[in-house]
């Protein structure tokens, strides 16, 4: 059954369809959320403006990482600033994620009790040479799950997830390429090592995501 909420229809039962892995950790590739048209629309209307650089370099303590990011939701709150700028398909899409449906969906999804967590989202762009190291994601993090907007991705292009059997980034059980409306959702735990493949410089194309985690109470206060 599809939903609408403010021009977003969304296919929750997606979620429902998919089997999630259990090797070597739980996660899962979701297909079919946005059916239709909605995706392609999403990604031509990708935020592009307010974003800001993050880096950390590789050893220098915690995951190495170069990424621009735009907050759109904080604890739960659609950021004002971010919001204005959002077309009414994307402003949708922040309601839809911030709804009991999409909670309850992944809660099923992911075998994880998500009341009381608080919900923050940011959209991302990888640029040339943009990556992100191998790591679990930090213990205050339920649930991710990682949403893709390109189009005509090209495997030459990096920028691929990678779902590792452990902290060597050599360890690649499967890779991810950032197609246009699938998603990935992540059950953090000590075993849930991944990284993002550093997009390469013959890349014509941004890497485009739109990054949602579901965060422990306990840590968001």
């Amino acid at each position: 059954m599809t939903t609408t909420v403010d021009n977003a229809p969304f296919d929750y039962d997606a979620l429902a369809r998919t089997e999630p892995a259990t090797d070597p950790f739980r996660w899962a590739l979701v297909r079919g959320m946005l059916p239709g048209a909605l995706g392609t629309r999403l990604a031509e209307e990708f935020p592009t403006e307010g974003f800001t650089l993050t880096e950390r370099a590789t050893g220098t303590g915690g995951k190495g990482y170069s990424t621009r990011n735009l907050k759109l939701v904080e604890r739960s709150e659609p950021v004002p600033a971010a919001l204005e700028s959002l077309t009414p398909r994307w402003r949708g899409v922040i309601d839809a994620l911030l709804s009991p449906r999409y909670r309850a969906a992944v809660a099923a999804l992911s075998g994880r009790d998500l009341t009381g967590c608080t919900v923050e989202a940011r959209a991302v762009r990888y640029g040339a040479g943009s990556w992100i190291d191998p790591h679990t994601d930090r213990a205050d993090k339920a649930v991710t799950q990682t949403w893709y907007f390109n189009s005509g991705w090209l495997p030459e292009w990096g920028g691929a997830l990678c779902i590792l059997a452990g902290p060597s980034g050599d360890e690649v059980v499967r890779q991810v390429r950032p197609d246009l409306g699938e998603s990935v959702v992540l059950v953090p735990s000590d075993a849930s090592w991944h990284s993002v493949a550093a997009v390469t410089d013959e890349a014509r194309q941004e890497r485009q995501t739109l990054l949602v985690h579901f965060v422990r109470p306990e840590a968001a206060g």
